[in-house]
């Protein structure tokens, strides 16, 4: 009979203690590890928000811009807040920063260009050679930040772009 109390099978108790601890120290580090990874896919996201805004913008600035007249504005320490420019087709087109939001300005009709999940930040532009007396193409530095609207960690990126002004009209 002492021999069958011997061969009985199962777990202590000190052995189902220790091996809850093992996983719930296990449980703990992992879901750590997926919170922070969640925060780091919303980061990202609200990253490429921003940038995508911010590309889109500069490039559509950059195409009016390319084929517009400027004329006398040159702002070489780059204090311009806004840049008007006389495209060959819309006619006078201005280009303004209104609390956050990019907005053009063409024929009287004001859009807003920024989506409203982002928020520009700051707006400037460095306008040389547009003087009628300066005998050089007139160019462009658009200087951008722009931040996210959303989100509980608010980020900011930079965008610099230079554009030259083909004068159309003039080259043919």
């Amino acid at each position: 009979m002492s021999r069958n109390l011997n061969s009985q099978k199962g777990f202590t108790l000190v052995e189902v203690i220790i091996s809850a601890f093992v996983f719930s120290i296990i449980a703990i580090v992992v879901s750590g590890l997926f919170v922070q990874i969640l925060a780091l896919e919303r980061r990202a996201f609200a990253s490429q928000k921003i940038q995508e805004n911010g590309l889109f913008i500069m490039e559509l600035m950059s195409r009016e811009i390319r084929v517009s007249q400027i004329q006398n504005q040159d702002s070489l320490n780059c204090t311009a807040t806004s840049l008007s420019i006389i495209h060959p087709v819309n006619g006078p087109v201005v280009y303004s920063l209104n609390n956050g939001v990019l907005q053009r300005t063409a024929e009287g009709v004001v859009t807003d260009l920024s989506s409203s999940t982002v928020a520009f930040s700051r707006l400037n532009f460095c306008v040389m050679g547009s003087g009628p007396a300066d005998a050089q193409q007139a160019r462009v530095a658009i200087l951008a930040s722009i931040q996210n609207k959303t989100g509980r960690e608010i980020l900011t990126t930079s965008f610099e772009t230079t554009v030259s002004s083909r004068d159309v009209q003039t080259e043919f």
